[in-house]
């Protein structure tokens, strides 16, 4: 530790259009700057947010960027506090001038940064069209789910195991009816939920769908290039855009009005492309799969991508063109090729786990009842995740252990039938001594505190399978959700 280290705005954006993957950029500015001028994945914090958001991942090896209006008066606080830390020197209005993406007055700019045109405030103006763009954060990824709002009758695109309660959820408040879940290729960096859902849905005949290339034997459709799938009024065909691996696949959407959206999955991504290290992936085919396939559809189709690590949400076929720095602008194959091969990426932490489950759908009938979200670090679960597995009686050797004082686990909010008391400190620390490292264990509190600590706890002692339960005992009785007792 010692003298807090500098970022240039040129630096930042360098690393920024990338390799935003070993970034984390916070903005300790007032809320009103933050929402006057901030950059796109940049996350809004005091001072004190920061230091806890570091004390509880300490092993994260990303760059912390902080963001601040007096940045030199912020490096003296902030010397000898964390050797991840940099602070960004400059303004940011120099960032907007410059014409990189940044949020200003409140709405995303990810569309005309340097055409001098007025953002767009909504991504489709089509009738007829249900568009939700939903969010995983451990891996980043984005769900798409596309419906029509007349016949109510929907795909999602690339969704992930952790999130798959979210997704259903979602698609039972809309009314929707689900026909198809699609893959755009096979995944490294999560689990498909596809298989889950074909399961949960099996009365609803919904078909898993991904590129015949990828020879996944489970799946219901095995896609070729330029196949159709009617969506109520809309249209989606299949587009083979291999490169990043040998079957990828983007999803080309023409509304009823004409409109055009183009999911791209890891292929073209806002600013940037998918690897092409492994897999089969390819620099030179990723490159024509992007300027000869999807460059060549009209300039105004909105580009949903499968990833993004800066906070954007969407593009255009004719910003990427001009902007992106790896395929846009005219750069040749040859300096794309170099770049690619410069890269020298750690392999996706999940992919050893990942590609084998995905192969059979995301099925990995590994015996564990949870498979939860990250969040912050900490794997959790919501209140009718646990509800759902208690009435279905799918716990069978899964512990509940409530970390709650003696007088809260017998107080008017009650506890959960067939959970344990063992309190947060000194009794949970000799419990976990003796627990079982390889048992699924849910923690449980009031509020979903003191069970997050008792999970971190947990996992550094080796339990693989601990997870907290989000809202506590006040998100459970809220619910008003019944505790039937494990069998």
């Amino acid at each position: 530790m010692g003298e807090v280290q500098f970022l240039s705005l040129k630096q930042l954006a360098n690393l920024w259009s990338t390799e935003p993957e070993s970034l984390r950029l916070w903005d300790l500015r007032s809320p009103l700057e933050f929402e006057r001028c901030r950059i796109a994945g940049a996350k809004s914090a005091t001072l004190q947010e920061l230091q806890e958001a570091l004390r509880l991942d300490p092993h994260t090896d990303r760059l912390q960027v902080v963001i601040a209006q007096q940045p030199e008066q912020l490096a003296d606080q902030l010397r000898n506090l964390d050797p991840r830390l940099v602070v960004l020197r400059g303004d940011l209005q120099d960032w907007c001038r410059e014409g990189w993406v940044t949020v200003q007055h409140g709405r995303a700019d990810l569309s005309s940064a340097r055409a001098g045109r007025e953002p767009r405030e909504e991504m489709m103006r089509s009738r007829n069209l249900v568009l939700h763009q939903l969010f995983e954060h451990e891996s980043s990824t984005y769900t798409y789910l596309v419906a029509d709002q007349q016949t109510g009758e929907a795909v999602l695109i690339d969704p992930v195991l952790e999130t798959v309660d979210r997704d259903l959820k979602l698609i039972d408040e809309l009314g929707l009816k689900l026909l198809y879940v699609l893959d755009t290729h096979v995944h490294a960096d999560h689990v498909t939920g596809a298989g889950v859902i074909r399961e949960r849905m099996a009365s609803s005949a919904v078909k898993t769908a991904v590129s015949e290339r990828a020879e996944v034997p489970c799946c219901d459709l095995r896609l070729s290039d330029g196949q159709q799938l009617q969506i109520g009024s809309h249209n989606l065909t299949a587009l083979a855009t291999p490169g990043h691996t040998d079957a990828c696949m983007s999803f080309l959407l023409k509304t009823a009005d004409g409109d055009l959206m183009v999911f791209t999955g890891d292929a073209l991504l806002i600013r940037g492309t998918g690897r092409t290290d492994f897999q089969g992936g390819s620099s030179e085919n990723l490159y024509q799969s992007i300027t000869q396939r999807l460059f060549a559809l009209p300039d105004e189709t909105i580009v949903l991508p499968g990833h993004d690590y800066r906070g954007q949400t969407s593009s255009t076929i004719g910003m990427e063109k001009k902007y992106n720095p790896r395929v846009g602008g005219g750069r040749s194959l040859e300096d794309f090729t170099k770049l690619m091969s410069e890269l020298r990426l750690a392999y996706p932490k999940k992919i050893h786990e990942a590609l084998p489950a995905n192969m059979k759908c995301g099925l990995r009938r590994d015996g564990r009842v949870f498979h939860p979200q990250t969040v912050n670090a900490i794997p959790e679960i919501t209140c009718e995740d646990l509800h759902r597995a208690l009435s279905e009686s799918k716990t069978k050797g899964v512990r509940l252990i409530d970390v709650r004082r003696p007088d809260e686990f017998t107080g008017e909010l009650g506890h959960i039938a067939g959970s344990s008391l063992v309190t947060l400190g000194p009794d949970l620390e000799q419990w976990l001594t003796r627990a079982d490292r390889s048992e699924e264990i849910v923690f449980i509190c009031r509020s979903g505190g003191r069970s997050g600590q008792a999970t971190l706890m947990a996992k550094e002692k080796g339990f693989q399978f601990a997870v907290n339960m989000q809202g506590g005992m006040l998100r459970w009785n809220e619910l008003k959700l019944t505790s039937p007792k494990l069998v």
